[in-house]
C-alpha cells in the first residue's frame, strides 16, 4: 500500500503549486507537444492533437481527483501555468517524480524552486525516498536534482524513446 498524496496548495517565494484546472488544458498540451520538452521528457508521440488533449485532461484529473494515489501539481508564476511536477510511480513510502518547465521559463531557477517545495511536501506526507531519472544529455535536469539535494545513484538504464536509445541515470533523496 502506498502513502496517500495530499493535494494541497504550496506557495514559494515566486511560484504557486496547486492542482491544474480545465482552463490549463491548452497550456498542458503546449508543454506535452513542445519538441524542446519531448526531447528528454517521456511523452507519447501523439498521432493526433486530440491524443495530446486527452493526456492533458488525464493529468488534470490526476491533479484534481480525491484519489490520493497520484502526484500531479501545476507550477504557476503570476497565475500562469509554466510547468508541472508529477509522479512516475509510487510504491509504499517511495516515489519517483518528473517535472517540466516551459522552455521560455527555463534558466530562472523555477524548476529547482518547485521541486524543492514538492520534496518538502512529500517529506511531510511521510515519504522516505524520492527518486528522479534523467537522460544523461539533459544536464540541466541533473543540476536541478543536485540543487534540491538528490544524489546520483549507480543505477543506469537504457531507454528506447522516439527512435533513439538514451542512457538514463537516476538520483535519489532519502529522508532521515
Amino acid at each position: 500500500m502506498s502513502l496517500p498524496i495530499q493535494k494541497t496548495k504550496i506557495q514559494t517565494a515566486r511560484l504557486t503549486l496547486h492542482p491544474c484546472t480545465d482552463r490549463d488544458t491548452g497550456a498542458l498540451v503546449c508543454l506535452l507537444t513542445d519538441p524542446r520538452i519531448t526531447r528528454t521528457f517521456l511523452v507519447p508521440d501523439f498521432a493526433t492533437p486530440q491524443q495530446a488533449e486527452d493526456l492533458a485532461r488525464t493529468l488534470i484529473a490526476f491533479s484534481q481527483t480525491d484519489d490520493t494515489a497520484h502526484l500531479m501539481t501545476g507550477i504557476y508564476r503570476n497565475g500562469v501555468l509554466i510547468g508541472f511536477v508529477l509522479d512516475c510511480g509510487v510504491q509504499a513510502d517511495e516515489i519517483e517524480i518528473g517535472y517540466v518547465i516551459a522552455p521560455d521559463q527555463q534558466g530562472y531557477g523555477y524548476a529547482s524552486e518547485a521541486v524543492r517545495a514538492v520534496l518538502q511536501a512529500l517529506r511531510e506526507m511521510g515519504f522516505r525516498r524520492v527518486t528522479a531519472g534523467y537522460f544523461v544529455e539533459n544536464t540541466a535536469s541533473l543540476r536541478v536534482m543536485q540543487k534540491c539535494g538528490l544524489r546520483q545513484t549507480d543505477q543506469l538504464d537504457t531507454v528506447a524513446y522516439r527512435g533513439q536509445r538514451h542512457a538514463c541515470r537516476y538520483c535519489e533523496l532519502i529522508f532521515a
